[in-house]
């Protein structure tokens, strides 16, 4: 008897320990300050909070976690002291492996049970520590139409330690997008949505790099299968009905037009017979590199030896040609199929042509595609959303006019554009702290502004971030005079709305009646503009008012 009273008694002390702790996949809701840290995994009990996740970096470059960490409690405000961490030294530079990674664990005081979320602060005095906000203690509740189940290995590439999913067109310099680690060569994701959508997959480690290659499919209940390689094209298996039409396209198309390429460009890659000598040597310099500077530098080196026309061989040049025509004749083949099938994937297909288009009439053709085809239909789906910003946006051009919009300041406070700029003539300055030639462009406008603003000029600033911080210090550091406000993880579409998606910014001075002069002007070209403009007032002063 006292046996089966002890085991029953472990037995309802190990139910007891079971019911006290939790387990909560992906647990970050909020944003992070860095990419370089991921917390997968939180585990929750009555004597501690144990918080499981990643460190990324390049090979030999470091990664910090200080022994200040702490999480902070959402509701009640408490600190929470970090006791231990595991797989890592804390305060001491931890060096990226082969495979870019480090995994570890940080285990905490045990959390006030009315916190059911906390912050992760390093709490370093210069307040340049790392960050993660809203990290979900609490099981999540999941109330969604779809669930894709997202599953794949990696050969042979260690890299891939880290894979970034997000819907397809979304620029993660500004937008968040999902981080999936890669344990044992193997990953998975269970994606909940409401909304068929494309999405796209692909190693961060490329990104980094500059390259890669992603990987697309629909977000639709069913599962995805994907084996990732590191030279050459991923392979997706599916049974769900949109992503195993689109395959077949894909299929269909490949043999038809694309298949051959491949094989002739494989037998020069083979003979070596694709970059000239002096663009080898480049390449070479590249892959030895310290530092990203360095690398900076090689590829405008790059850039430039490829405008002089040097960079490639005759071989490949030829099969460059031959590739043009190949893609007219699949192109015209993709139009057939998208106005035969005005389905989601038709409409992706249309998307597709409007990220390869080169020239008006192409956008003409892709226009009246939409507007007979599609226009009412999937009223729900983003890419309607994206094809309506697209079409508005081809008004944005020489002798067209402004779209008017309204982002709030660095304070929080909301400013209309057509309000801040009604009655004078404008410079509308799109830029982000992270897009180098912006800054060094909005710099140069400063004493055009100067000599111009209390002239019936005015410049207002957007800025494109992830966090408003960084714009922030931007404008401390470049010292801008004039109006800035933020467009945080594209909140507004505002880069989309003037057609420039994919870019860092853009530039448009309007005059007074909303009027576009110029696009992308330099500093030079505005003050002549001015100028001009001033001249002209002076033979009819009702029109201008620059005095």
């Amino acid at each position: 008897m006292k046996n089966i009273l002890l085991t029953f008694g472990l037995a309802f002390i190990g139910m007891y320990a079971t019911a006290q702790t939790r387990v909560i996949d992906y647990p970050v809701m909020g944003q992070r300050t860095t990419d370089a840290l991921e917390f997968y995994q939180a585990e929750v009990s009555d004597t501690a909070v144990i918080l499981r996740g990643d460190m990324y970096s390049r090979p030999n470059y470091w990664v910090r976690i200080a022994s200040s960490s702490v999480l902070k409690g959402k509701e009640t405000g408490k600190v929470y002291r970090l006791i231990r961490a595991t797989g890592i030294k804390l305060d001491h530079e931890e060096y990226m492996p082969e495979s870019w990674n480090r995994s570890f664990s940080l285990q905490f005081e045990p959390v006030d049970k009315r916190d059911r979320m906390v912050d992760y602060d390093e709490m370093i005095p210069e307040g340049n520590g790392f960050r993660v906000n809203d990290i979900c203690l609490e099981n999540k509740q999941v109330n969604k139409k779809i669930h894709c189940r997202i599953e794949g290995t990696v050969a042979n590439c260690p890299a891939y330690s880290r894979l970034m999913l997000m819907p397809e067109g979304t620029d993660p310099r500004v937008q968040g997008w999902i981080s999936i680690p890669v344990r044992d060569g193997k990953f998975s994701y269970d994606l909940y949505t409401d909304r068929e959508e494309p999405y796209e997959l692909y190693a961060w480690s490329d990104n980094l790099q500059g390259a890669w290659y992603p990987t697309s499919f629909f977000s639709e209940n069913g599962k995805i299968e994907i084996v990732l390689h590191s030279s050459q094209a991923p392979e997706v298996y599916s049974d769900a009905p949109l992503t195993k039409e689109l395959l077949r396209f894909k299929q269909e198309t490949g043999k038809l037009f694309f298949d051959s390429l491949r094989e002739e460009r494989e037998k020069l890659e083979k003979e070596n017979k694709i970059l000239t000598p002096a663009a080898l040597a480049l390449q070479e310099e590249v892959e030895n590199a310290q530092s990203e500077e360095e690398r900076k530098e090689i590829f405008q080196k790059m850039r430039q030896l490829d405008d002089d026309g040097k960079a490639y061989t005759e071989d490949y040049k030829v099969l460059e040609k031959k590739s043009q025509e190949v893609n007219g004749k699949y192109k015209n083949y993709e139009k057939e199929y998208i106005r035969s099938n005005p389905t989601i994937v038709g409409l992706y297909l249309l998307k597709q042509q409007i990220r390869r288009m080169h020239d008006t009439e192409e956008a003409s053709d892709i226009m009246h595609i939409y507007k007979t085809g599609y226009a009412g239909k999937f009223a729900d789906n983003p890419m309607t959303d994206y094809m309506k910003l697209w079409i508005a946006s081809r008004e944005i051009k020489l002798g067209g006019k402004y779209i008017d919009f309204t982002a709030p300041d660095a304070e929080g406070l909301p400013h209309t554009l057509s309000k801040e700029i009604e009655g004078k003539v404008a410079l509308i300055d799109l830029w982000a702290s992270w897009c180098g030639p912006c800054r060094r462009s909005s710099i140069s406008m400063i004493p055009v502004y100067e000599a111009y603003k209390d002239k019936g000029f005015t410049v207002v600033g957007v800025a494109r971030e992830r966090q408003a911080d960084d714009m922030k210090k931007a404008v401390a550091k470049d010292k801008y005079p004039w109006l800035n406000l933020i467009e945080l993880n594209d909140a507004g579409k505002i880069w989309e709305k003037y057609g420039i998606g994919n870019a860092g910014g853009g530039t448009f001075l309007v005059d007074k009646e909303g009027k576009i002069l110029l696009i992308q002007p330099t500093a030079e070209e505005v003050k002549a503009s001015l100028d001009k403009l001033r001249k002209k007032k002076m033979k009819d002063k009702s029109v201008y008012i620059l005095s």
